[in-house]
C-alpha cells in the first residue's frame, strides 16, 4: 500500500513559497495530522527542526 502524502522533501519545497512564520506554522499543523511514531511525523519533525535551528556560524570551524 502506497501513502497519498508527499515525501517531507517535496513538502520543503512547497512550503518555500510561504513566509517563514507561515512555514513553521504549517509544518507544525501538518505534524500533529500524523499518527504518532509514523515515518512521515519524525521526518516532518526533522524537518520542522532544521527551520528552527539557526545556520551555523561562518568562522565556526576555522583555526585562529
Amino acid at each position: 500500500m502506497t501513502s497519498s502524502h508527499p515525501p517531507a522533501c517535496i513538502v520543503a519545497a512547497r512550503i518555500r513559497l510561504l513566509s517563514p512564520r507561515h512555514r513553521l506554522a504549517h509544518l507544525r499543523a501538518l505534524i500533529r495530522q500524523q499518527p504518532d511514531h509514523s515515518t512521515r511525523r519524525i521526518e516532518l519533525a526533522a524537518l520542522l527542526r532544521d527551520r528552527l535551528m539557526p545556520p551555523p556560524a561562518a568562522n565556526e570551524n576555522r583555526a585562529p
